[in-house]
This record gives structure tokens, sequence and C-alpha cells, in this order.
């Protein structure tokens, strides 16, 4: 192979240099006109040819070749003097470019650095390729031995950085905010040159460009930090000036506005990074100084209902740190809707006797204004906090206090419970339309009664003694099914449907079987009837419901009725069917709930049905009375005369076999209706054990259908005080059961933690710690537990 001497090489070396010299210059100066194939492959084969073909002269005046490309003298020699070439040829350009910025001051400066930066950046990437073989081999090898030196595109970014930026920097960054003045001023400019300046801090910090693991320190120190100072001296000045000359109202709509703004801006040209240090320190000025003043107008404007600005405030608090932002205003809220709920029952017009015992009336204003505030503030909630789950739990919190103890309901009554079950009982009973409000027009009486069940579910859920609640509302659902006074069997479906998805299929079992009780009673009256020639005729329509005494809030009676015959010997029947059907089944009957319709023709009775004869709708124990009025024969006088038997208080208490409370309480409601005389006089007044009693021949009623069978007052009020007597002692039962569960698994406990396991482990209701202290002397008693012999605060389970 052939060789040259030395100096030749030198001369190639030169000319090669000064190819890639105005090679350099095109593309620095107008890349576009220098994009050619031709010219671009003139430059790459350049540089090949610089770092491959030459020759170098070793120790001892040995030549290497051009195929011995591994030599590291080699690449030491030519690898590093292009890239000085390459250096300071750059570095050349840079400062030509910084001598042609000093003509430029304020925008015209940015236009004039974005447009030269922009020119940069595509000349970068193309040289960055004309010179891939010098990145690929000595650039390469010096760095895995360690030494700095940088790839192309990044030392030419650096040669930027050091040689052009660090020396305008500062100019730059004042015409940057100018700039931005003029913009927060009001004027119109072109935001795309501070982001196009912004860019190049952030790639003048790189190692690599296009990594993705970009340095930071030249945005963060040059930009981002004297950005964030003069955007915090602006604002700060601003503040001052809004405080000064307006109220604290105009200071949120117009620092909602400021941030709305700036928030759209800093999404354009900051880098993502640096967003939430630029958004913090603009929340500090703006708001941090105020939050003060700004959290003392939130009760002024919750109470005239300002939720545009309540919407604005809590926007602004937002950005705080909840404690020093939001969690004051929850607390304020959740005390305004306490406050606010129980001024709305406390305006209620109600009678004490009706507060002491419950009526219909009183459960549905009740209600209604429970579902008037709830509603007020869930809208101010979705419409001013946008639904902030702390501002939801605060609004829980409230609606759980002003629902369970107001005007109405003192603590540990529950009465709550008990409103709620008789509005829930109102909505879903026939004739109780004016409860059921109309709802969105078009829409069929089942969507509005749904509607209406859900508002009162939403009452539900804040209810402490919700097992007080199941007890009523299982007796109400009782009386309606049995009774057939349900206004629609979607509602009651709808209803326990709900119940469930608030509190399990624990809570509405005992309901779900009801209904399946009354299947299948229907199932055996028909099939009853279809069997009449078997077990014998039927003179009258008979409705048989048979219950399951563990589903249902029904016991026997502890009165031992004289059934009259024509009614006992229907009984009888059907019990040899049931009998027959289900061998061994008990058979009580009910005849304290059980109804009954009889048509009376009365002599000398006027009306409109005083031909047809009236229908009286009676209780068992009001049908029973009536009949020995109609009979041919009994204990009484005046049998077979126009005006019928008359009977003392003694004969129909023996006839009936009823208690005396019963009988006078009946007495009383015939007397009142005028459908039985006393010798007493006229009314409930004249029920007396020493008057006798006959019946009104003379009766009249504008009605055909006279319903006697209503609930009195006093049975209402004896059912309430029994019922809640009962939940009492489930509670009692309850809590023995949680007791003995918790200590079964622990063997050993102390007070204290005895009594806050029970607490938590009962939902249904709040228990009191008195209850839990007298259950466990009970379980004590029962030796289900003892005291530990070394310490009386321990208790410990015997198995």
């Amino acid at each position: 192979m052939s060789s040259r001497p030395n100096g030749d090489q030198s001369n190639d070396a030169d000319e090669l240099l000064s190819v890639l010299r105005v090679g350099l210059t095109d593309i620095l100066e107008n890349l576009v006109q220098c994009q050619g194939f031709t010219k671009y492959m003139t430059m790459y084969t350049a540089v090949y040819n610089f770092c491959t073909a030459l020759r170098s002269s070793v120790a001892g005046n040995g030549y290497y070749t051009a195929a011995d490309t591994t030599s590291s003298v080699h690449g030491v020699v030519y690898g590093r003097r292009l890239y000085t070439f390459l250096n300071e040829f750059i570095v050349q350009f840079m400062e030509q470019i910084a001598e042609r910025s000093a003509d430029f001051t304020g925008d015209g400066l940015l236009a004039f650095y974005n447009s030269e930066w922009v020119k940069f950046g595509d000349s970068t990437r193309c040289i960055h390729h004309i010179f891939d073989y010098l990145n690929r081999h000595w650039i390469q090898r010096e760095q895995e031995e360690g030494n700095n030196v940088s790839d192309v595109s990044t030392l030419m970014f650096h040669l930027w950085r050091d040689n052009f930026f660090m020396q305008i920097r500062n100019t730059l960054l004042e015409s940057v905010f100018n700039l931005m003045t003029r913009v927060r001023d009001g004027q119109v400019v072109d935001l795309g040159m501070v982001k196009s300046v912004a860019e190049s801090f952030v790639s003048l910090g790189g190692d690599e460009v296009g990594s993705s693991s970009k340095k930071m320190d030249v945005y963060n120190d040059y930009f981002l930090k004297p950005f964030i100072k003069a955007t915090v001296q602006y604002y700060s000045v601003e503040s001052e000036c809004l405080l000064n000359d307006g109220t604290i109202i105009d200071y949120i709509v117009r620092v909602s506005e400021r941030f709305k703004e700036e928030d759209e801006r800093a999404e354009l040209y900051l880098h993502e990074s640096s967003l939430p240090e630029f958004k913090q320190a603009l929340t500090n000025t703006l708001i941090g100084k105020q939050k003060e003043s700004l959290r003392a107008e939130f009760k002024p404007m919750l109470e005239v209902h300002e939720k545009d600005n309540l919407r604005r405030l809590y926007l602004l608090l937002r950005r705080l740190d909840d404690k020093d932002g939001l969690e004051p205003l929850r607390a304020v809220f959740s005390e305004h809707v306490k406050q606010a709920g129980l001024k709305a029952v406390e305006q209620l017009s109600v009678t004490p006797e009706e507060i002491a015992f419950p009526t219909p009336n009183l459960a549905r204003l009740f209600v209604a204004a429970l579902l008037d505030v709830h509603g007020t503030f869930t809208k101010m909630l979705h419409e001013s906090f946008l639904d902030d789950p702390g501002f939801s739990k605060a609004l829980d919190h409230a609606c759980s206090d002003f629902v369970n103890f107001n005007a109405i309901c003192p603590p540990n009554e529950n009465k709550a419970s008990l409103l709620l079950a008789t509005y829930c009982d109102l909505l879903l009973k026939k004739g109780s339309a004016a409860a059921r409000k109309a709802g969105a027009e078009g829409a069929s009486e089942d969507d509005n009664l749904e509607e209406q069940l859900t508002q009162a579910i939403c009452i539900f859920r804040y209810l402490k003694g919700t097992d007080v609640f199941q007890k009523f509302y299982s007796k109400g659902l009782a009386r309606r099914l049995v009774y057939e006074q349900s206004v629609s069997t979607h509602g009651e479906e709808t209803m326990i449907s709900k119940l469930k998805e608030v509190s399990g299929v624990e809570f509405i079992t005992r309901l779900a079987r009801m209904f399946n009780d009354m299947i299948v009673s229907k199932d055996m009256s028909d099939e009853f009837k279809s069997k009449s020639g078997v077990y014998g005729e039927v003179p009258f329509d008979f409705d048989m419901k048979v219950l399951n005494l563990v589903s249902w809030p029904y016991s026997p009676p502890d009165v031992k009725l004289e059934v009259p015959p024509v009614l006992s010997n229907v009984c009888e029947q059907y019990k040899r069917y049931l009998d027959d059907k289900h061998p061994g089944r008990k058979l009580s009957w009910l005849w304290n709930i059980a109804r009954a319709e009889i048509k009376l023709f009365l002599p000398n009775a006027t009306g409109p049905a005083a031909k047809n004869g009236y229908i009286f709708q009676l209780t068992t124990y009001q049908l029973v009375i009536l009949l020995l009025f109609s009979a041919e024969s009994g204990p009484g006088t005046g049998y077979g005369t126009p005006a019928g038997p008359t009977l003392t208080y003694a004969q129909l208490l023996a006839a009936t076999g009823l208690g005396e409370d019963i009988v006078l309480g009946e007495l009383e409601i015939f007397c009142k209706a005028r459908v039985l005389n006393s010798s007493m006089g006229l009314g409930s007044d004249a029920v007396s054990t020493s008057a006798t009693y006959s019946l009104n021949v003379d009766f009249k009623s504008k009605h055909l259908r006279v319903n006697l069978a209503n609930m009195k007052k006093s049975e209402q009020k004896r059912e309430i005080k029994d019922t809640m007597r009962a939940v009492d002692e489930d509670r009692m039962f309850t809590i023995q059961a949680a007791i003995v569960r918790i200590m079964k698994s622990r063997k050993q406990l102390s007070h204290r933690q005895l009594i806050e396991e029970t607490i938590n482990q009962i939902k249904p209701f709040q228990a009191q710690v008195s209850n839990i202290k007298k259950t466990i002397d009970q379980l004590i008693d029962k030796e289900y537990l003892e005291r530990d012999a070394n310490s009386r605060d321990l208790y410990n389970y015997l198995a």
C-alpha cells in the first residue's frame, strides 16, 4: 500500500476543514438553501474522510493506513482536532449573533432571540447528523473513558448558552417581564414569544437534545425564579390597591378573574413541571395574605345564598392547604345548616299535644321542613361547592344533628324515626292523596310516588334510631297489607328495595316475609272458597289472611271473645281446611285486627241510604256488640219491638267476653256516631257503666258507608308507648348479644375497651353507656362474665 508524506496529510486536513467551514457557515446562516442532498453528502463525506482517510505518524517513523481505523493515536489526533475546530467555529458564530443582538431591545429583542433560536435549533439538528461519524466513534470513545465530551448537538447548545444566552439573559428577561406586564394590564401582545423563550431555557439545560430527562437548572434558575418574583411583585401591588379601593366581594371577583387568566397563560408558556410552584406563589400572594378577610366573608354570603360568590370564594380558598383554606369554611357551613334546620322545625305550627303524640299531619310538616332545608343546601353544595367531599360530609353531619335533635325531637326519644315512618305510611296508604304532592309535568303517579320515597330515604340515612323506624314502619306496612290499603304494590316494593340498598338485606327480611305471607294467604283463601261444598256453605263474603306470627308485629289478644254463631261456624270451616292442608299448625285468631262490613236496615232511618240500608265498617269487637242489638233473642229486654232490644253495660260485658276498657271504648264510638242511644243522654259523654243502650232507629247519615273502625286516639297513644317499650327491650337484647360476642372473642377486656367496642359494633342505634353498664351487670349475674380478681376494671369471659 502506498503512503504519503506527513506534510501532504496536513494539507489534506486543511482542505477538508475549509470545505466544512464553508458548509457550516451556509447552514447556520441560511439553512433552507443548504438542505440539498449533494451539499449534505459533501459535508458528511468530508467528516468521514477527515476521521478515516488521513494517516498519522507514530513513534519510530512508522505509519498506519486508512484500514487501521482502530488506532487510538489516530482517533485522538484527528477526532480531537475536528471537535476543536467545530467548537471554535461555533464560538465565533455566537459572538457574531451576540454582537447583532445589541441593536435590539424589548419586543424587538424577543423577536430576534426567538428567530435566531429557531434557526440555530434547526441548524444544530442538521450539523449533528453531518458529524454523525464523529459522534459514533471518537466522541463515544471519549465518553466511555470518562472524558468530559458532549455529542455535537449538546455541544452546540452549550456554546449558545455560554457565549450568547448568558450575556443577554438579563436584558432578555427584562423584555419578557415588560411584555407580561402589558398583558396583565389588558394589552394584546404575542405570548408565543414568551413561550419560545421559556422553551429555549428548558433546552439549554439538557444533557442531550430530545432526552426525556432534561435538567431544569437553567430554566429554574434563570427563568422561573425571576419570573415568579416579578409576578409576585406585580400582584402584591394590585392586591393592595384592590383592597383599598373596593370591598372584599370586589376583591374576590377580580382575583377569581386573575387566577383564570394566569392559569390559562401559565399552561401556554410555562413548563409543566413548574406550574405547581408558580400557582403556589400566586396563591400565597393573592389569597394566603388575605385568607382571614376572605373567610370572614363566608358566613354573610351563606346567609343570603350568594351562590356565584360562594363558588368563587370556594375556588379561591381551595388553592390553599385544606387546614388554612376550606376546613374552617366547612365548619361554618355545617353549623349554618344545622341552625337553619333547627329554625325550620321550630317554626312549624304544631300543638304541644301533637309533639307529645305525633300525628300524621305533624309527620307531613316535619318531613317537608327537613327536605326543604336539605334540598336548599344540597343544591348549594352542587352549585357553589362543586360537590366537594368535605362539604358533603359537613352537610351530612349537620343534617344528622338537626334531624334527630330539635324542638320536636328531644334527645334519646327517637321521635324523628317515628315521624318518618308515619310520613312513609301516609305516602303509601290509600286516602292520603294530600300527602302525595304533584311531580313534574307529564310524570306518572308511580314516578311521583317514587320521587317522594327517594326523598324519605334521604332523611332515613340521617336517623340515629333506624330500629325505631323499622318497628313503626313494619306496623304501618302490616296495616296496609292486612286492610288492603296500599296505594300501589309498585310503591311498596320500591320502598322495600330502597331500604335494602341503604340498610342491607337483614333490615328488610321481616318486611319481605310479610309480602310473601300475603301472596300465600290469597292463594289459600281462593282455594278455600273453591271448596265451599267440602267444608260447608259460607253465608257471606269471607277473606282470610294467614300470617306467620314471627314476621308480623301482631300477637293474639288476651281476651276470650264470644264469637257469634254466624261467624264462628265459618271460622271452624276454615280451621278444618287448614288442618287438612297443613296438619299440626296452630291457628290463633287475631280478633283485635279483624274488620267487617255489615248492612243495617233501621226502621226510621233517614238520609240517602235509608231505604237500601247503611253499610257499617266495623272492628270485630264492634261487630260482636252491634249484632247483639239485631238478634231475635238474648240477655236484654224488648226483643221483637220496633225499637229493638235494650241491654245494660253488664249484659254487654258478659255477652261479648271483652274487657271493660274495650267495651266502654266501643260504646263511646257507637254513641258518638249516634248508632246507639244511651239512657244517660246523647253523645260519647253519655257512656256509663250504669246506663242502658239501644239501637238508634232514627239514625241518619249523609254517607252510604259509615266507618267506625278507625283507630282511636287512645289506641294510637298506647300503640306508640308499647312499640317504644318493645324497642327498648330489643335494644337491651342487642347490647347483650354484642357484649357476649366481643367477650367470647377477646376473653378479657377492660371496662373502657368493652364499652367502646360495644358502641362501635352496634349500628341500628346509638347504645347509651348507662344501658351498656346495666347489661354488663346483668351478664355478670347470669354468669356470662366475671370481674377479674386482681383488677375490678377487667372483665373475664366465662365459657
